[in-house]
This record gives structure tokens, C-alpha cells and sequence, in this order.
């Protein structure tokens, strides 16, 4: 027989993962922090109603995932720009994306097709508006389908911290239209080879696409919207 005890805690939330989801869609959703930022931790701890030790538990994690650095006596930073980290990064990408494009090229059903159709839509709303920061969420969608698509949980669950990071690091790097519309037709050229279901055209497109950002990432961070998809 169950408890009323028991029923309890079986509903209660675990407040450290509350804690973790809460801060890392801050830092990498809200774009309040830009890279390098402290990040008060007191502050935050009031604002978004969490105790000093969940938040502690959460901020160890993203330590661990590179998306803060945690300075003795100093305090706690959003991870800053640091261009051989981010080279790093991306040849760290390029592997994963390929193998996930080539999985998805290889998986893919009629309905994922038309998804990432539909993305690709998306997208092009968002470079007519002439809106990078839609057209970022979009390309980042656009990436997470193909990893659902993809169905490897692993990679999956690498490069979503990939992401976090990158887009974190990137935060206020400037991105043309015209580059913008370069990177939506490489995802034009991946849908088109995952359609055909040719997982090595996939691969290719993927890993050329990823070295494409790697390139075109400028000397430092400045002010504008943008940055990598």
C-alpha cells in the first residue's frame, strides 16, 4: 500500500534539474548575459526563487558542460569568446553532425522530410524579415530535427551542449543576410541529399556546412544579433 508520505515524494520535483534547466535556459536563451559576463550568483538565486544549493549543484553542471567558468574569490562568468576554444568546438561539431546527418539520411520517413521542409520555410521568413536573431532560433531548431531525425540519443545529448556553448560564446557576433542565406542553403542542399536518402552526400554537406561557420566567425565579438547557427 502507498502512503500519503510516500505519493509525496514521488511528486516531488528534484530541485537541483529544476535549478539546471532554469539557469542554462538564462544563459543561453535569454541573452541577458554576453560572453565573459559575471554572473551574480546572489542575484539570481533571489530572482529566480532557488536556494544557494540547487543553484550551486546547477551552476557545478554547466561548469562541467563549458557553458560558465567558476573563478575562486572572482565569482562565476559566462564562458568568454575564446577563438582556439571555439575552433575547438567546431571540429568537435563537424564530426558529430556528420554522423548525424548521415544517420538521418539513412532514417528519415516521408514526415521528417516534410519537416525539415517546413523548416527550411522558416528560415526564409526569417531572411525575408531581414531578422537574424529569428533566423539563430530557427537554424537551431532546423539542426535539433535533424538530430531527432538522426534518433542517437548520444549525439544528440553532445551537441546540444556543443550548441549551448557555441551560442553562448557567439553571443553579439554580426551575421550578414547574405552569409545568413548561405548557411539556410546549405540546410537546402542537407534536406536535399537526407530526400535522396544518400547518407554520404549528407555527411558531406554537414561537415562542409560546420566548416563554413568555423570560417566565417569574426576576430572578436561585437555589438549586433546573429552569431552561429
Amino acid at each position: 500500500m502507498t502512503t500519503t508520505a510516500g505519493r509525496g515524494a514521488e511528486r516531488r520535483p528534484n530541485l537541483g534539474e529544476e535549478a539546471y534547466i532554469r539557469l542554462r535556459r538564462l544563459l543561453v536563451e535569454a541573452k541577458r548575459f554576453a560572453p565573459g559576463d559575471r554572473i551574480g550568483v546572489m542575484e539570481l538565486a533571489r530572482e529566480l526563487a532557488i536556494g544557494r544549493s540547487p543553484l550551486w549543484d546547477a551552476i557545478n553542471r554547466l561548469e562541467s558542460e563549458g557553458l560558465v567558468e567558476v573563478a575562486p574569490r572572482r565569482g562565476v562568468f559566462l564562458v568568454r569568446f575564446d577563438r582556439q576554444g571555439l575552433a575547438d568546438l567546431f571540429e568537435t561539431r563537424e564530426a558529430l553532425e556528420g554522423m548525424a546527418a548521415r544517420l538521418a539520411a539513412e532514417r528519415a520517413v516521408l514526415a521528417d522530410v516534410a519537416a525539415l521542409e517546413r523548416s527550411l520555410a522558416q528560415q526564409e521568413e526569417c531572411l525575408d524579415r531581414a531578422d537574424p536573431a529569428a533566423y539563430a532560433d530557427a537554424a537551431l531548431a532546423f539542426h535539433q530535427l535533424v538530430l531527432r531525425i538522426a534518433g542517437n540519443p548520444t549525439i544528440e545529448r553532445l551537441l546540444d551542449t556543443l550548441y549551448a556553448r557555441s551560442r553562448a560564446m557567439c553571443r553579439g557576433l554580426p551575421a550578414s543576410v547574405p552569409d545568413l542565406t548561405a548557411r539556410r542553403d546549405d540546410h537546402a542542399h542537407l534536406v536535399a541529399a537526407i530526400r535522396a536518402r544518400d547518407p554520404d552526400r549528407a555527411e558531406a554537406v554537414a561537415r562542409v556546412h560546420v566548416r563554413y561557420l568555423a570560417a566565417t566567425v569574426p576576430a572578436a565579438p561585437a555589438d549586433g544579433q546573429g552569431g552561429e547557427d
